[in-house]
């Protein structure tokens, strides 16, 4: 894989992602009109999640006919070169109206993660990095938060019902015994993002499948953060726990985080 290689696949996913975007907004504003079906407790999937994959799916198979695509709703193989895509990562947000909703999109080559890209269109902001070239934001560079008090830390932690309740309860209480503000904004591709851009702390969340936190974690790494190793150790298909932190609280927040 070159950097020409690179840089292609990096202009294409940019490109991509406002594409896919504006499709995404236009069943949003209901321009399109959409359904949406339950997967499961408080977890959703609409035709526009649908339809959106599908689209990331044709372009990338189109420009890049090597490569394998791995997707939230439609699944697909996960191959030395793989993307990994969330149509609408937030869709609880979305169908209610919520503007915090966004586009991820990864590339892995070899099991590392080279590319990410995340688009707001409610903000229209593009989030995208590519390894050993920075985080940026549209055109400018990026940078998490000088952060080095958890006590004065804006923390988001994620929850869905697949996670143990209990255990959820015990770390946001952990947390705000610390000190820490804690939010759960509901999409985590762009909580990362945001962590990346400094505006919150840290991330994390007990396990995320890999379409939700993979173009984040890139984001964060390149931006000077931390990050918990990701996936575990069943591997990118099964995922695993997220932390993502400005450098000055990771340690802190690793043992709020994995303490029993």
């Amino acid at each position: 894989m070159t950097p020409a290689d690179i840089a292609a696949r990096a202009e294409v996913a940019r490109r991509l992602a406002r594409e896919a975007g504006a499709l995404a907004h236009r069943y949003f504003r209901r321009e399109i009109a959409f359904t949406t079906e339950s997967k499961g407790p408080q977890d959703f999937v609409s035709a526009a999640d649908h339809a959106v994959e599908a689209l990331i799916r044709e372009r990338l198979l189109r420009e890049f006919p090597s490569d394998s695509v791995f997707g939230e709703e439609s699944g697909g193989e996960v191959g030395t070169h793989v993307w990994v895509v969330d149509p609408i990562d937030g869709t609880i947000n979305f169908v209610h109206g919520v503007r915090y909703w966004c586009v991820s999109i990864c590339y892995i080559a070899s099991g590392e993660r080279r590319i990410g890209v995340i688009y707001d269109p409610s903000l229209d902001e593009l989030f995208w990095s590519v390894k050993g070239e920075g985080a940026w934001c549209d055109d400018t560079l990026i940078h998490v938060a000088a952060r080095d008090r958890l006590d004065h830390a804006l923390v988001c932690a994620g929850y869905v019902p697949r996670h143990p309740l209990e255990a959820h309860l015990a770390l946001k209480r952990r947390l705000h015994e610390a000190g820490a503000a804690v939010k759960d904004m509901g999409a985590g591709a762009l909580m990362l993002a945001h962590v990346a851009a400094g505006r919150f702390d840290a991330f994390l969340e007990p396990h995320m499948h890999p379409w939700d936190a993979s173009a984040g974690l890139l984001l964060v790494a390149e931006a000077g953060g931390h990050i918990h190793p990701y996936p575990g150790p069943a591997g990118l298909v099964a995922g695993g726990p997220v932390i993502a932190a400005a450098t000055g609280i990771f340690d802190a927040l690793e043992r709020l985080a994995l303490a029993r």
